[in-house]
């Protein structure tokens, strides 16, 4: 009866160990997921290739560049390692770019002048778990000022323009809640035409592209 109590004792001391060690083994850590909202905030530059006709001046180009700085706010929704979204932003813009009127325009300086950017574009990505790279696609806006220096300041019908936009990223989860990445992004608004200020009877056709790179940071909920 000792023997068997003994043995008991010693078999239990033995495995006790053993139940505790598989107790406390590591649990595997759950896979990233992108899906929810998100905002944050984006700084980077533009360079805007603003080209001139019409009977005013021979076709000439201004060509600039500049800072863009705003925010973004969107949705992730994930399937399996596909990333489907939608983001919506907004960026003040410092680009501008200057150069003389054409050939027939010796003394003459003119300008375009960016003062805001934004969009809503849609997103398709492939997630490497924290690591997503995405191209985007959708609707441009933004507000130019075209101006002519000479004696006299004359504008030619600027305001605001809608176009499109296309571009890739690459955005990397650093917390759970916390991303960061990179995006390049082209802009086209077409071709607008516009009265002279001054000398109402020139007309002025402005073509405007852009190429925007940015980095961004964002927030996840």
């Amino acid at each position: 009866m000792k023997l068997a109590l003994l043995c008991s004792v010693a078999v239990r001391a033995i495995s006790s160990p053993v139940l505790a060690a598989d107790l406390v083994q590591p649990v595997a850590a759950m896979p990233f997921s992108w899906t929810g909202f998100y905002v944050g905030g984006q700084i980077g530059g533009g360079w805007n290739d603003s080209h001139w006709s019409g009977n005013f001046f021979l076709p000439f180009n201004t060509n600039g560049s500049g800072g863009n700085f705003g925010g973004q706010i969107g949705y992730n929704y994930q399937i399996g390692q596909y990333v489907l979204g939608i983001e919506g932003d907004l960026a003040g813009s410092t680009v501008k770019g200057d150069d003389q009127c054409g050939a027939n325009a010796t003394f003459t300086t003119c300008e375009t002048k960016q003062d805001y950017l934004g969009s809503v574009r849609g997103r398709l990505g492939y997630a490497f778990d924290r690591f997503l790279v995405y191209g985007d696609g959708g609707i441009a806006f933004t507000k130019y000022k075209f101006t002519a220096f000479q004696p006299f300041v004359q504008t030619f019908g600027g305001g605001s323009r809608v176009g499109w936009t296309a571009g890739l990223g690459v955005e990397y989860a650093f917390t759970d809640h916390w991303t960061a990445g990179a995006e390049w992004n082209y802009y086209d608004f077409g071709t607008r035409s516009g009265f002279a200020s001054v000398v109402p009877i020139a007309t002025v056709d402005n073509r405007d592209t852009e190429n925007v790179v940015v980095g961004k940071i964002n927030y996840k909920f």
